[in-house]
């Protein structure tokens, strides 16, 4: 896990030219306190630890590219995903009430992400804890319990289809095309996080690619009919 330098007075503050800063919960954060001195990026390659198990929750990171999981493992070293996270999504809230991480993130592919020390955030939060963040909060409570509510839908088409579903909301949010992406995370992570066997998942993919529905290409996905990817994630 990176550290991040204190600032000194030389420091850029490189919120003011990122790309995410109209949708960065702390360029937000930034306009209501004066606390939040520069914040700065870090940048990842692919399957770079970001925080472990039990590491002591100093930062949350802020995702300006690429993508993040988080996993936990047993004792036998088998990984259960939790989430996948893209840009603008935060990580580090699952230690907030232990101040230690409970689970691992790992960079998916190349990535960026800033770090804000929890310190600074705090101080940030008594002088005022706008709307906007606690809806955020609230929203990311009932995406997991989406999550959760997925893996429970025994079908592998309805689980796949809703999953295709989520990351097509994602892309769509970001501005970018919700009908055709790639997906940075391997058939292996797929599985894991739907509970389902890698096999399954290329198998059904390869279904929904016959039937018209998507168009494969190795990671490169598009979707061809919406409607019909709807229709299976509400069978």
């Amino acid at each position: 896990m990176f550290k991040v330098k204190n600032n000194t007075s030389n420091s850029i503050d490189t919120c003011s030219t990122c790309v995410r800063q109209n949708d960065c919960i702390v360029c937000k954060i930034k306009k209501y306190s004066i606390n939040l001195k520069p914040v700065h990026s870090q940048l990842f390659r692919a399957n770079d630890n970001i925080f472990r198990v039990g590491d002591k929750l100093e930062n949350l990171y802020v995702i300006k590219s690429g993508s993040v999981k988080t996993f936990t493992s047993n004792q036998i070293g088998e990984e259960q995903i939790l989430n996948f996270y893209g840009p603008g999504d935060i990580l580090g809230l699952d230690g907030l009430t232990t101040n230690e991480h409970t689970s691992s993130a790992l960079s998916l592919e190349t990535s960026s992400a800033c770090a804000v020390p929890l310190y600074k955030l705090e101080e940030a939060f008594e002088q005022l804890v706008p709307r906007w963040l606690i809806q955020y909060a609230m929203d990311k409570l009932k995406q997991e319990s989406k999550n959760i509510n997925l893996l429970g839908k025994k079908n592998a088409n309805t689980r796949i289809a809703s999953f295709l579903l989520k990351l097509s909301e994602n892309q769509r949010l970001l501005g970018c095309s919700e009908t055709e992406f790639d997906l940075s995370m391997s058939r292996d992570d797929i599985g894991n996080y739907l509970g389902l066997a890698s096999e399954t998942v290329s198998r059904t993919l390869t279904s929904m690619s016959k039937n018209g529905c998507v168009r494969l290409d190795r990671r490169h996905i598009k979707i061809m009919d919406t409607q019909h990817l709807q229709m299976l994630s509400e069978s």
